[in-house]
């Protein structure tokens, strides 16, 4: 009797110790999921805050419509940390779960501050959209300080000189999603720089018109990168490129790789525009993905 019972206390034990390793997954750390996108009207991520231990791994689903993990710190809740983490802008306008995650493993206890850098209209950061990791209770406050400079006007209408102004990645995802990110300025004043960031593979910003998305513009001014920032590792500003608006009229760009051809990243609907709406910038996106050759 005694024996049988020790044998159901060992068979509970070893349930309990399987269900444990289960929940921490194969590596031994817990694993935790987060949701990146829009709810209930609200961008946000769900949940918010996470108190997680050495060794767990955070998993970021990023849904509809672009949205980004990026760190900043506690004071200057939407700044970018330098050599913090940065995912970039992840376009899922399908709203497709598992389409884009991401794991953040825990290597200390001590708090991280993260926010979503997508500017809008509106600011995604200043509307609330936070996460805290391990926030020791201050993440209300960390929503508090985001919600004020997230929505701050800025000091000057005039650019600072040399400054920053806009940032776009071009190539996503290691090269498996063609895209920049943002794919519009909605406003980019007259002297305000841009700086594109070229990932993997190889893509070009080759300006065009409305109604000819995938055609150069072939004006003496027009901006063509060429095939001068191939990025096969997918480094982050290897071969970075800026330019100066010369004025707040609207201009197209595509890339030029694959041509016309049925590989075309321009017919597959990679384009970038600057001083338009949501609403142009679709129609000329569609305008594009109409030239797409058939194989």
């Amino acid at each position: 009797m005694k024996l049988l019972a020790l044998s159901v206390i060992a068979l509970s034990a070893i349930a309990v110790a399987s269900d444990d390793i289960a929940a921490r997954g194969s590596h031994g750390g817990k694993k935790h999921y987060v949701k990146v996108g829009t709810f209930d009207g609200e961008v946000k991520f769900v949940p918010n805050e996470i108190n997680a231990a050495v060794g767990d791994t955070v998993y970021f689903d990023f849904l509809a419509k672009a949205h980004s993990l990026t760190e900043s710190t506690f004071k200057t809740p939407c700044t970018f940390k330098h050599g913090g983490i940065d995912t970039g802008l992840k376009p899922n306008p399908n709203n497709e779960p598992g389409l884009f995650k991401y794991p953040l493993k825990v290597t200390s206890t001590k708090p991280r501050w993260f926010y979503c850098k997508q500017p809008g209209p509106p600011n995604h950061c200043g509307k609330g959209m936070v996460f805290g990791l391990n926030p020791a209770g201050k993440m209300a406050k960390f929503i508090k300080h985001a919600k004020v400079q997230g929505t701050a006007p800025p000091v000057s209408c005039s650019p600072i000189p040399g400054h920053i102004t806009q940032k776009v990645t071009v190539g996503l995802d290691k090269g498996k999603t063609l895209r920049y990110s943002p794919e519009y300025l909605l406003k980019v004043a007259k002297g305000s720089k841009i700086h594109f960031d070229f990932r993997a593979a190889n893509h070009t910003l080759t300006e065009s018109s409305f109604d000819k998305p995938c055609t150069p513009l072939g004006k003496r001014r027009a901006i063509d990168t060429g095939f001068n920032h191939a990025n096969p590792e997918d480094i982050p500003e290897l071969k970075p490129f800026d330019f100066i608006a010369r004025s707040n009229k609207p201009r197209y760009f595509y890339c030029r790789q694959g041509g016309s051809t049925a590989k075309s990243h321009c017919g597959k609907g990679m384009v970038f525009a600057i001083n338009v709406n949501e609403h142009k910038f679709k129609q000329f996106q569609e305008r594009a993905m109409a030239t797409l050759a058939k194989e």
